[in-house]
């Protein structure tokens, strides 16, 4: 077999296709890298066209199957059986994303064939193989570790790429097989679930909030952190719902306050009719929860304009005779939180709020005003600020806020949560029974992969043995409540001197020291199926821990990735397998979040060289365990697609046949019209609808968050959950390592940091008697230094602050030059920060913490807010220089002390943490801080550019 080396980004283009019905055509193509050889373009990837007129084309139904509630549907335009172009379907729009499909699907670094490696991992160095060979390897590989480890040693890996009704079939295939280790939680709204079970129950999660049309109804929009114009995509669904919310609420003269620390792509710059209606409310990150505090005092004790009656009779634990009644006087209630006679003791009066939002106290009046009577209000959030250390307790003081102004479950209102998903329509195909109970943090698998035997409850791992602490649903949640004796000051924001004394480093182990006997996992993860997605590394925090520990093949012995293109993930892969997008075989989905609209592809395109489908991958390893019965029950994909499909038309309206939808590409259901609100069927009829809370209501006020707050007592996340939601100052600067200036060179972690890791520095975290602060004290606010940082202003750490960008979906199309030029890969900076540090627009800066380096040109705007820089997440990391030293997976070429490469993709994650959060032990990615300087290189750079 010929070997092919340095695959970085851009692969292999000379080797010519076996069984391949366009091997005279791709066998002109070049191998990048290889000895010898030229760099190889795209052309190999289809035929010469043969014809140059459209109307030539013959057109079939597709679309856009990636993880966005756009989900395109689309026309595929083929020449000579070849995709010429790509269109959206005549019956609706489609987002530029989906337009640019072609260019995707014919990208460099689309996979062609089988790879297996052959280098150290991470190396990118791979031989051909021929699918016999591959799969033989995959079978014998697993069949091994599952009679020396277990079932519960391989580990479906969580990825986001799959999306259709037959789409993720080694579920199924794994538990034909005896089980897998699975998961629990994902990626994107882990902190604001956990928070949802506690105060709606989780029966709420799924559908969510209302749908973003119910929003056209309300008098003030008020949004934290989201920008459905930015992530709603598709023009089909959220985002021509935002263009209609903005024009309607703007018609009845109401007002939409966007709360966030950038001036994302909803709030219009331009003058006219939108401008006036949408305004943005610039706030520090991860402050959200003191903002809706302020809100809470000002609407309670300056305008009485809460639904008291709303509260006393629906909610658990406004007010204290709300409480249970073993909790009453003990300073409990939220009420004892806003005026500052319980838990931190601290007023949540404007000028608070102010000090650590960076809003001005009197903005933070006028909107309180506006909120006591405006009518109806909608109130939501995004997903981001949830992706914090602090996430929990913020998505849950957002929802609060709604809940008080009795704002939930009527037209024009929403509960605080973020706009519906549904969960979509359509039935996928069963995955069956996993013999294997255990449950791993999806957040947590790069830790079960170096100790899976230390991850017990306290870890977040379900499925285990009656143990000491509890796992139902986060840190002690089946213990017994506390006595009730205890106070609030018990459930404070805990005592900073036991914050003080703990580290990052320590952290991963903190918990296991404490088990006292409790049951873990029983073995680590010794394989990894990774199918559709960029999760092992490019999307995962610490991208740099994720290249050490997934380099190291004495740990995790078999990683297999499936996928469409060669993505960072695919580089850490033993066999690496082509797959199909959806468009290139016949498929059905939901078209959007909510399942109106149903789509559908006839995959009249087709396979290209050796691509196969997942789920014919799937049938071939079950032949080989013998189990391949058990696996397909005697159908075909296609048969199994059409059977699911009649299934739901039946339990549906206006559904066509499925052959109708083939040829239609696209379907609405006639029994799904209205906008939905939710909680509108409790609010109208609670006794018939109950809330599946122990209490039946809405409980602002929680027994589950309770224990699990007793159960952090004593360790380093104490004080980081209350039983009620409160603004808990999310990790400071030490977590990251970047409260002292950065020094040259490669940053290290530094094992003698002083660290109080939770930003406990804060003159808010701690009990102030209810006295009021007019200053900005101790934070960096608005360009200016603060009282507690005494550091010059160019080696103050600032915050990192990712956000989705329009030109991607997670890291897809990040390979897409013509979309990714749409928003241009940079560190935006406020001038204040930028003339701190002699930085302009066009300049290259290096951002460093702990965890590692990347270097970016530098855009100067005041479209974020000060003290903050900002870049879109997403973008695919790339070592400075492809040398093989600078490989991350080769071992062999650096030591445990090398300095990290320096990626230029710009990938956000070379800074973020890989450490969960402490009750849903979800992702706090959004909390990071950084050093940021101007690189030496600049003016070279400049002058080449």
């Amino acid at each position: 077999m010929k070997t092919i080396t340095n695959i970085a980004d851009r692969l292999f283009r000379k080797v010519e296709p076996v069984d391949s019905s366009f091997g005279s055509e791709a066998a002109g193509a070049t191998v990048e890298g290889a000895a010898g050889e030229t760099s190889g373009q795209t052309g190999a990837q289809t035929k010469p066209q043969t014809c140059t007129a459209f109307p030539a084309e013959t057109r079939t139904p597709a679309f856009c199957a990636i993880d966005c509630p756009g989900r395109c549907p689309l026309e595929l335009h083929l020449c000579d059986g070849e995709l010429a172009r790509v269109s959206a379907n005549k019956a609706a729009p489609a987002c530029h994303r989906g337009l640019s499909m072609r260019a995707w699907a014919n990208s460099p670094d689309r996979l062609m064939w089988p790879l297996r490696r052959v280098g150290p991992r991470g190396s990118a160095q791979f031989e051909r193989v021929t699918w016999d060979e591959a799969l033989d390897e995959i079978s014998d590989q697993l069949a091994r570790i599952r009679r020396e480890h277990g079932n519960e040693s391989i580990y479906l890996a969580y990825t986001t790429g799959q999306s259709c009704t037959t789409a993720d079939p080694f579920e199924r295939l794994m538990n034909c097989f005896g089980g897998f280790l699975d998961h629990y939680n994902n990626y994107s709204n882990p902190q604001i679930n956990a928070m949802v079970r506690s105060t709606y129950g989780p029966g709420a999660l799924y559908p969510g909030g209302s749908e973003l049309d119910a929003a056209a109804d309300a008098r003030l929009v008020l949004v934290f952190g989201a920008s459905p114009a930015e992530t709603g995509t598709g023009r089909a669904t959220w985002h021509g719902a935002w263009d209609r919310v903005v024009e309607q609420v703007g018609e009845r003269g109401g007002r939409i306050v966007m709360v966030d620390p950038r001036r994302n792509g909803s709030i219009p710059k331009r003058k006219g009719s939108s401008r006036e209606t949408v305004s943005w409310l610039p706030i520090n990150p991860g402050t959200d929860g003191a903002l809706a505090a302020a809100l809470l005092h000002e609407l309670a004790f300056t305008h009485n304009a809460l639904d008291w009656d709303f509260l006393r009779e629906r909610c658990i634990g406004f007010t204290d005779e709300t409480l249970p009644e073993h909790r009453r006087g003990l300073g409990l209630s939220v009420m004892d939180y806003l005026r500052g006679t319980g838990y931190d003791h601290m007023a949540k009066t404007p000028p608070w709020a102010a000090a650590i939002t960076g809003i001005p106290a009197n903005d933070i009046r006028e909107l309180a005003s506006q909120l006591a009577t405006a009518r109806p209000a909608f109130i939501m959030q995004g997903w981001g600020p949830q992706r914090r250390s602090n996430g929990e307790m913020t998505s849950g003081m957002i929802m609060m806020l709604a809940a008080a102004l009795g704002q939930v479950g009527l037209p024009g209102t929403n509960n605080g949560m973020n706009i519906a998903w549904g969960g979509g329509f359509l039935t996928r195909v069963s995955a069956g029974r996993n013999a294997v109970p255990f449950r791993i943090p999806a957040y947590r698998f790069l830790d079960a992969i170096e100790n899976g035997e230390a991850l017990g409850a306290r870890e977040g791992v379900r499925g285990l043995p009656e143990a000491s602490c509890g796992n139902a649903e986060g840190p002690g949640s089946t213990q017994e409540a506390p006595a009730e004796n205890d106070a609030a000051r018990g459930f404070a924001l805990a005592a900073k001197a036991s914050l003080e004394n703990t580290s990052h480093s320590n952290r991963a182990t903190y918990s296991v020291q404490h088990q006292n006997g409790a049951a873990h996992l029983p073995c680590s993860i010794k394989a990894i199926i990774c199918h559709g997605g960029n999760c092992l590394t490019n999307q995962h925090g610490d991208v740099n821990r994720a290249h050490r520990v997934l380099g190291d093949p004495s740990k995790c012995e078999l990683i297999l990735n499936i996928d469409v293109e060669f993505t960072d993930s695919a580089r850490y892969a033993d066999i690496v397998l082509p797959d199909l997008f959806r468009m290139e075989q016949e498929s059905a989905m939901d078209a959007d979040g909510w399942g109106r609209r149903i789509a559908a592809s006839t995959g009249e395109l087709g396979a290209r060289f050796e691509r196969r489908g997942a789920w014919e991958v799937c049938v071939e390893l079950a032949k080989r365990w013998g189990i391949e019965d058990a696996f397909t029950e005697g159908r075909t994909e296609g048969e199994w697609i059409r059977l699911l499909y009649e299934g739901d038309r039946e339990r549906s309206t206006g559904l066509p046949t499925f052959d109708r939808l083939l040829e239609e590409g696209l379907a609405w259901r006639t029994d799904c019209a209205e906008p939905f609100v939710a909680l509108a069927d409790w609010r109208s009829d609670p006794d018939a609808h109950p809330l599946d809370t122990p209490s039946g209501k809405i409980e602002l006020f929680s027994e589950q968050l309770a224990v699990a707050a007793e159960a952090l007592r004593g360790t380093p996340d104490e004080g980081a959950i209350t039983p009620i939601p409160t603004y808990v100052p999310e990790w400071g600067p030490t977590e990251f390592a970047v409260e002292r200036p950065a020094t040259d060179g490669a940053q290290k972690p530094d094992a003698e940091l002083r660290e109080d890791g939770h930003g406990c520095e804060s003159s808010a975290f701690l009990p102030a008697g209810g006295q009021e602060y007019e200053s900005d004290a101790g934070l960096p606010i608005g360009g200016r230094k603060s009282e507690s940082n005494t550091e010059p202003a160019c080696d103050q750490p600032l915050r990192v602050f990712g956000f989705h960008s329009v030109a991607r979906i997670h890291s897809s199309w990040g390979n897409v030059p013509a979309v990714s030029r749409r928003v241009p890969q940079v560190i935006s900076i406020n001038p204040a920060d930028a003339d701190a540090r002699g930085i302009a627009t066009g300049d290259l800066v290096e951002a460093s913490n702990r965890f590692g380096t990347l270097r970016l040109p530098a855009h100067v705007t005041e479209d974020v807010i000060a003290g903050t820089i900002v870049m879109p997440q997403g973008a695919w990391w790339q070592a400075e220089g492809h040398s093989m030293q600078n490989t991350p997976g080769a071992a062999n070429a650096r030591t445990a002390d090398a300095a990290e490469p320096i990626d230029v993709g710009g990938c956000i994650n070379t800074l973020t943490t890989s450490h969960p959060s402490p009750l849903a032990f979800g992702n706090p990615q959004h909390t990071c801080w950084c050093h940021l300087h101007r690189h030496m290189g600049t003016e070279a750079y400049l002058s080449e550019t």
